[in-house]
């Protein structure tokens, strides 16, 4: 039932207000009549102190939220003698009259974000007859909710509300305007965050991953697609994807790289080519061991940014080892019931030797800077080394004993612990075969070093702090970036920490609900327009699961979004809820989506999606 305000102005001077209701005449389709239910002299409303249209409006309101309270009921027959029909080929003929509800999420988030908007604003000036907006939504919504490919996508395409009239070819060429307007995408993304949820990026997280294609062949030299160091240890190509986030958890962009491109070296163009701004404003890279290479460090510096990367103690310099092992210095953290050291931290500055090919003259070039390294050990960390390392230490000794012709060493698996060629004298022997011997001497010294870990950085802080100015305020001095503020170890350490943010988002694009790989386009274009829409899917999803507090896991929204779907009862424009958990309810709550009714009007669901494009963003 709906309600509209009409005005009269009289000849007098004053003005009659009527809230009038508006029905259906039964029995026809396009005929409405009004009766009034109260009326108003603006006048009279003045005379008691109140604003006409102000009252009016208030009391609409009123009338509205009493409509949506007031008990329904439809007289609603079946047709028991209804038969399943059959498809010319004989099969059964599937009808599922169901529509998915889930994507209300998203598309309140889609809105908010005024992705709308973005693309409008480009799409009137490309020469098409199909609504870019709408199928970049459900390639969206699909992505996340059932992700398929897009001719499955476009198959399932009723599965939404609203405007479903396109081809098939129309979602290919909608991939086209999209790839081009990436760099203004990624943009306005970032900005959106910014404005709307308080992104802070001085800290960036940095980490690099792989994705697989279903196909033997690598690309010419201008492809992406080639073999390389696969992390699902798979024969096909790849391609490489280097991601930023930021402290909240928060994807900020993306680039890709050939598939068999190192991952240390791409640090650097990542940085050259994203939308980040690391040459005018402070930034702290954090990344893992993979990154941790001098001339990675080197661009950093000669951006007067901060970094804090990690780096293997196992692969350190005999000084640096030395010194992790030295009893002296350690903060320790004991077990409060057994009084067990269960983490200890220590720290130095050094100076430390960089070499590099000089892009002039692609000569090697060193030069030393200081940088401040903070030594960890956690009880954790040495646990799970010892567990990681058992398997291969028990092969180790069964084969101890047996005898062998294989003469090749390896620093894998059991062979690693195993001595493989027969010894006199430190002399080595021929010999036909020979037999396995364990190799104590090697466990003990893998032994020492677990649990240990480095963190390197030219993060630090000031005891001279400056009152006037805010503690985030930092500045670039002889090689360091330095806080307005102390900066302890421990600090450097939580920062650290928070890199694990970003391994999680690559489990949730690969095998979690965005299943974003294997990758099936071939075209180059196809596969860039591809990643970006699995980008802005990721941040959609990342988006939520922060407006949830991560309370819920990504494949937990997913599975009830997915099945959070209405059933059309037959011949009839009444839908009925078929699916409803709490983690639906929690999530319709936090976005202010307003569906508490097992049975919906289709009016009813025009009206509640037509709120998910509101642009209000509530906190």
């Amino acid at each position: 039932m709906a309600y509209k305000i009409t005005k009269n102005k009289l000849k007098n001077g004053d003005t009659i207000y009527y809230i009038n209701q508006v029905s259906r005449v039964p029995g026809t389709k396009n005929k409405h009549k009004q009766v009034m239910v109260e009326k108003f002299s603006a006048n009279e409303l003045i005379l008691e102190g109140k604003d006409p249209e102000s009252y009016v409006n208030d009391k609409m309101s009123e009338y509205k939220e009493a409509a949506l309270e007031e008990v329904k009921s439809l007289t609603y027959t079946v047709d028991l003698t209804k038969k399943l029909t059959l498809s010319n080929n004989g099969d059964l003929q599937v009808v599922d009259d169901s529509k998915n509800l889930g994507f209300l999420a998203y598309s309140t988030l889609y809105h908010q974000l005024e992705l709308d908007e973005f693309i409008n604003n480009r799409r009137r000036y490309l020469d098409c007859t199909f609504n870019i907006n709408v199928i970049f939504q459900h390639l969206l919504y699909s992505r996340l909710l059932w992700p398929a490919s897009k001719k499955k996508t476009w198959e399932h395409k009723e599965k939404f509300f609203g405007d479903t009239d396109y081809d098939i070819q129309h979602v290919y060429r909608t991939l086209d305007p999209l790839l081009k307007w990436r760099t203004d995408f990624l943009k306005h993304l970032d900005r959106k965050i910014k404005e709307q949820y308080g992104r802070r990026n001085t800290v960036v997280f940095y980490d690099v991953t792989n994705y697989y294609f279903e196909i033997d062949e690598k690309d010419e030299e201008d492809g992406l697609r080639n073999k390389g160091v696969s992390k699902e240890h798979r024969p096909n190509p790849i391609i490489q994807m280097g991601l930023f986030m930021d402290e909240l958890g928060l994807p900020i962009t993306y680039e890709l790289f050939r598939g068999n491109t190192n991952d240390c070296s791409t640090l650097a163009n990542a940085m050259d080519e994203c939308i980040i701004d690391f040459s005018t404003s402070k930034k702290i890279v954090v990344a893992d061991k993979g990154m941790m290479s001098y001339y990675n460090i080197l661009k950093i510096r000669n951006d007067h940014n901060g970094y804090v990367i990690s780096q293997s103690i196992r692969k350190s310099d005999e000084d640096t080892v030395a010194f992790a092992l030295n009893d002296k210095d350690w903060k320790e953290l004991k077990d409060e019931k057994t009084e067990e050291v269960i983490y200890k931290i220590k720290e130095r500055t050094i100076p430390r030797t960089a070499r590099s090919y000089g892009d002039v003259d692609n000569s090697k070039h060193s030069g030393s800077y200081n940088e401040r390294q903070v030594f960890i050990w956690s009880k954790k960390y040495a646990d799970r080394a010892k567990h990681d390392r058992q398997d291969a230490i028990d092969k180790a000794h069964e084969a101890t004993g047996k005898k062998s012709k294989d003469f090749k060493d390896s620093c894998y698996g059991k062979n690693k612990y195993l001595i493989k060629k027969p010894l006199v004298n430190g002399e080595t022997v021929d010999a036909d075969e020979f037999e396995y011997i364990f190799d104590e001497n090697k466990l003990k010294e893998e032994e020492k070093l677990d649990g240990y870990y480095i963190i390197c950085t030219n993060v630090v802080g000031t005891d001279k702090i400056n009152e006037d100015c805010s503690p985030d305020k930092c500045w670039y001095k002889d090689g360091f970036l330095t806080f307005n503020r102390k900066v302890s170890a421990q600090e450097i350490v939580d920062i650290y920490g928070g890199l694990w943010k970003i391994e999680e988002t690559f489990k949730v694009s690969k095998t979690g609900m965005l299943n974003l790989r294997p990758v099936f386009h071939s075209k180059q274009d196809r596969i860039r327009a591809h990643f970006l829409l699995c980008f802005i899917s990721l941040v959609l999803e990342r988006l939520l699961e922060f407006r949830m507090n991560w309370k819920y896991s990504s494949k937990q929204i997913q599975e009830s979004l997915s099945s959070f779907s209405a059933v059309q009862m037959d011949n009839s424009n009444i839908y009925q809820i078929s699916y409803y958990d709490i983690v639906i309810k929690e999530i319709l709550t936090t976005l202010g989506i307003d569906v508490d009714r097992k049975f919906l009007l289709q009016s009813d669901i025009r009206r509640i999606v037509g709120k998910t494009k509101k642009k209000i963003y509530e906190q």
